[in-house]
């Protein structure tokens, strides 16, 4: 009997020491993940080693699910299926599509050289994105809301002849989704080729409730994935998104911008009343829509594995316009693996190069500390930095880390204003009336370093001028925040704030 209790207890001390030491080793492999992964941002790593040895298990779960973000191996993936792509240019894709490069050269936007004592954007852009291309002779229409931006959508959606590529990052099981996918299914139906890319983390709603099921694989012509797959195996996809919203119509019209795919956008709405979204898109022919065409289908061969050599051909790349209208557009896919912190280039170069002022409208304000600095030099240079965000946001986390920034950024001359009403989701920014960005970028880290996004850069024409205009009747309907508004700030709520800045590099 006692070597019977002698043996069990020998057994338990074993199991509890083998069990000791896989801990152990699960802790110390996760700690040099840490280290190795994130040793450029010391702050950043401390936190998370702190946060994996005082939470056990809990810790190595939230670090798993927020904490890698696979920044360098996804990256390197996209990276060789963009490799691959552009290889095939100089090969199998120039003798298919050779008409369209040598059309395509004709568009590309001259502009002259330095001038003295100032500095040149362009030129600042071509050397930081060169494999971004400033294309002149396009028109450019500025979409107010779904209202607005979903009838022009549908009805390019009716006159499709031959393919019809839509990317979003969130689709919902609702009217307009409907909508749109009944008539993406008609077209499918009739011939057209129809392709749909989403994010599984946006279009979540419309996966649990097997909306895509309704359409995929059942309808000739129409196929409909995903731009990355996410499973218990790999819970670390989650943080890095595909948040690009794009339509391509016969490769001539594309409809770009910070619109999903929901009856959200749709002001006016009973359905909808507490829950709109105000928002802007942009209607787009000529030359740069065959950018935005390349960009789609170089994530479709990403998404499906699909050989870029039987995709980039000449029905989907038909022959450009001649000047359709007068605006130079520099299209700017970013993510891990493409142009990797696009985003984050064009707002630094915006910060850097301005001359006389930068504004921006963002419904997540909450970047970095470098670019943080960089505004605030901007602003101290004489440029008049003004920042519209939402008053009312949908995040309350967003919107308390955002607000923790608010007492440095007017310290330093900026100029903050809350648009009033409903939730804003507007993202653009102009710099000295001569150029603007537009886009499904937010001016925050997960754009700037997490994101896969899609924006533009346009300057020339009318539509620099109605970006002004819009952000003037955005400004009017918004309230200044003031340096006595801070004083007044609660310290439970200047605490929760602060807290909450502490997670801005998985806002």
């Amino acid at each position: 009997m006692f070597e019977s209790l002698e043996s069990l207890e020998m057994i338990r001390t074993t199991t509890f020491m083998v069990c000791s030491l896989a801990l152990l080793a699960i802790y110390v492999l996760t700690v040099i993940h840490i280290l190795i992964n994130k040793h450029e941002e010391p702050a950043s790593a401390m936190l998370w080693i702190l946060v994996v040895l005082d939470f056990p298990f809990i810790g190595i779960m939230i670090y798993l699910l927020f904490g890698i973000n696979r920044l360098k191996t996804t990256g390197l993936s996209v990276q060789l299926s963009n490799e691959i792509v552009n290889a095939e240019k100089k090969g199998i894709l120039f003798n298919g599509m050779g008409n369209y490069f040598r059309n395509q050269i004709q568009h590309i936007a001259k502009y002259p050289d330095y001038q003295r004592n100032t500095f040149n954007y362009n030129r600042t852009l071509d050397r930081l994105l060169p494999e971004t291309l400033p294309m002149k002779g396009n028109s450019l229409e500025l979409l107010h809301d779904g209202t607005m931006a979903y009838p022009r959508m549908l009805k390019a959606i009716e006159s499709a002849q031959h393919n019809i590529h839509l990317q979003s990052f969130i689709i919902m099981n609702d009217e307009i989704g409907k909508a749109i996918f009944d008539a993406l299914a008609r077209k499918a139906s009739n011939g057209v080729k129809v392709k749909v890319l989403y994010d599984r983390f946006g279009s979540s709603h419309a996966i649990l409730s097997h909306f895509f099921r309704k359409y995929s694989g059942k309808i000739p012509n129409l196929q409909i994935k995903s731009f990355m797959r996410i499973n218990l195996f790999t819970p670390w996809r989650i943080q890095l998104r595909n948040h690009r919203k794009l339509l391509v119509v016969d490769g001539k019209t594309a409809f770009i911008g910070g619109i999903n795919i929901s009856s959200n956008n749709i002001s006016g709405s009973d359905s909808t009343k507490y829950k709109y979204i105000h928002d802007l898109h942009c209607c787009m022919e000529g030359s740069a829509v065959g950018e935005l065409q390349f960009s789609f289908l170089r994530d479709w061969c990403f998404a499906t594995n699909f050989p870029p050599s039987k995709i980039f051909t000449e029905e989907n790349f038909p022959p450009l316009d001649s000047a359709l209208g007068d605006g130079t557009v520099r299209i700017i896919d970013t993510g891990p693996g493409q142009n990797p912190e696009g985003s984050q280039k064009v707002f630094f170069t915006a910060a850097t190069t301005s001359q006389k002022y930068i504004w921006i409208m963002t419904p997540y304000f909450v970047p970095d500390k470098p670019f943080i600095s960089a505004l605030c030099m901007a602003a101290a240079r004489g440029v008049d930095v003004k920042l519209i965000v939402p008053k009312n946001n949908n995040h309350w986390y967003v919107d308390f880390a955002c607000k923790s920034l608010y007492e440095k950024l007017l310290s330093d001359g900026i100029r903050i204003f809350e648009k009033m009403g409903s939730f804003s989701h507007v993202k653009a920014m102009i710099v000295d009336g001569e150029w603007t960005v537009m886009g499904s970028s937010n001016c925050d880290v997960r754009s700037f370093r997490l994101n896969f996004e899609l924006d533009f850069v346009a300057y020339g024409g009318q539509f620099i001028s109605d970006v002004r205009e819009q952000f003037l009747k955005e400004l009017y309907d918004s309230c200044e925040i003031t340096t006595s508004d801070m004083k007044n700030k609660k310290f439970s709520r200047e605490l929760a704030e602060n807290i909450c800045s502490l997670l801005t590099p998985v806002l």
